[in-house]
C-alpha cells in the first residue's frame, strides 16, 4: 500500500476502503435485525439504538443520547417524541438545568428492547464467528481506539 495520498480517482479499491466496508457490515446487519426482528416489534433501528443506550446510560439528555447513537440532535429529539408517544421511554426534567430534558427507558421499552436482543445478539455474533477470538479482542480494540479519536475531532 503506498505511503502517499492519492487523491485522484480512484482513490481506494472498496475492499482497501476500512470506512466503506464498515458502512456496509453495519449496514447489512441492521438490514437483518429490521426485516428479521424489529418490524415485528414495531420498532425501528433508531428506536433499538436509544433503548440500548437507555438501558445502559438511563436518563441521559437528548445531546448525549445523539452523540452516543450517531444521529443528529434535531432528528433525535423527533425520535424520541415517537418513542414517548409509544411508551417506550418518557421524558422528564432535568433536575440540574432547568432547559434540558432527561430522557427514561420505561417497562415497556425494555421489553421491546429484551425481545429484540436475541436476534440482534444472533446477528453480531453470526458476523464476527470468522474472527479468532484474539482478532474479535483486537478488532475490538482498534474501534475503540478509532472512536476515541474521531469523537476528539
Amino acid at each position: 500500500m503506498s505511503t502517499t495520498l492519492d487523491l485522484e480517482p480512484p482513490h481506494l479499491k472498496l475492499d482497501q476502503n476500512i470506512a466503506f466496508q464498515m458502512a456496509s457490515i453495519i449496514f447489512r446487519m441492521e438490514q437483518d435485525l429490521r426485516n428479521f426482528t424489529l418490524r415485528k416489534l414495531d420498532i425501528t433501528y433508531i428506536h433499538f439504538r436509544v433503548l440500548q443506550y437507555l438501558l445502559e446510560e438511563d436518563g441521559k439528555n437528548i445531546s448525549e443520547i445523539a452523540r452516543a447513537t450517531a444521529v443528529r440532535p434535531a432528528v433525535l429529539s423527533r425520535v424520541v417524541s415517537q418513542m414517548a408517544e409509544r411508551g417506550l421511554v418518557e421524558r422528564g426534567d432535568d433536575p440540574n438545568d432547568n432547559r434540558s430534558t432527561r430522557v427514561y427507558l420505561t417497562d415497556h421499552g425494555r421489553s421491546k428492547y429484551t425481545q429484540a436482543w436475541p436476534d440482534a445478539y444472533r446477528i453480531i455474533q453470526h458476523a464476527f464467528e470468522v474472527l479468532s477470538d484474539d482478532e474479535r479482542e483486537m478488532l475490538e480494540m482498534s474501534l475503540k481506539r478509532v472512536a476515541d479519536h474521531v469523537c476528539r475531532f
